[in-house]
């Protein structure tokens, strides 16, 4: 796998890993802006041929480039940024869609509150953002199946705004099964919260994707489409492997697989393409 010149800089462990992904983005003549304040420094960017319709929702693809500190963060979450990168550096076109790369994601056992995304989603209208549907990448560099979170349901029963976040997130996910049916092998898992959960506690629907070898997705969860009682055998939601390669010394990029690069530049292209009508 060939990575840009300014990738090995980035998962060295003293590395300005903001200024980097800055420095990458304008050099490929990608539109961005630096949005500083005390929850972190995102960057928002925007493809070049994005298109706005105000008939549809507006879209946020969102990669955090924290990491764990001292850990080189390959997995979790330096593929992320890269394919998000290579996609807006293609300059395909896209539908009312924006890029953040986001901070302060990795806070183990630290309120919602604290993490970065639920301060960006309080500032999205001052950004020009509005009220977005948010789509959170996380861990995407290894595997060949998408996994697309069904996490939003445990805040059913918390009433008001979250039950209403719960199901639009359902609604969210449907529409993005449409548009990838048949180009990927899509599986639905409870899968950890990440920032996610920041853009849910903020208001905002919020879905995570992440990538797993096929196998391990199926252990957590049984294939979409089908029935737990149509299974042949029950999901073992077992932990998958792939996420005890995270937070260490081993996480690096001999992990990555080309198979999980291909299926993010198509999901990244279905998500550019994506039309939801504004709720009236």
């Amino acid at each position: 796998m060939r990575f840009p010149g300014w990738f090995p800089g980035f998962l060295e462990l003293d590395a300005d890993r903001c200024g980097i992904l800055v420095a990458a983005l304008r050099q490929a003549d990608v539109p961005c802006s630096l949005f500083e304040s005390g929850a972190g420094r995102f960057i928002v960017a925007r493809p070049r041929e994005s298109v706005r319709d105000s008939l549809y929702r507006a879209k946020v693809v969102t990669a955090h480039y924290d990491r764990v500190p001292g850990t080189p963060g390959a997995l979790d979450n330096s593929a992320a940024c890269l394919q998000l990168w290579r996609y807006l550096s293609e300059g395909k076109d896209a539908y009312n869609l924006s890029a953040v790369f986001t901070d302060r994601e990795e806070l183990s056992g630290r309120p919602a509150t604290e993490q970065g995304s639920f301060a960006l989603g309080k500032a999205f209208g001052s950004l020009g953002l509005g009220a977005p549907l948010v789509f959170t990448l996380d861990v995407t560099g290894r595997g060949d199946a998408l996994v697309v979170s069904e996490s939003a349901s445990w805040l059913r029963g918390e009433g008001g705004t979250m039950d209403r976040l719960a199901a639009e997130v359902e609604d969210t996910a449907a529409d993005l099964l449409r548009v990838v049916a048949g180009r990927m092998p899509i599986h639905r898992g409870r899968i950890p919260f990440g920032e996610d959960l920041g853009f849910l506690r903020a208001g905002l629907p919020a879905l995570a994707l992440t990538v797993l070898p096929r196998d391990e997705a199926e252990e957590l969860a049984g294939p979409v489409g089908v029935p737990s009682w149509a299974m042949p055998s029950r999901p073992r939601g077992r932990r998958p492997h792939t996420w005890s390669l995270l937070h260490g010394q081993e996480d690096t990029p001999d992990h990555y697989t080309d198979a999980a690069f291909e299926l993010m530049e198509k999901l990244l292209r279905a998500l550019g393409a994506l039309r939801v009508r504004t709720r009236v």
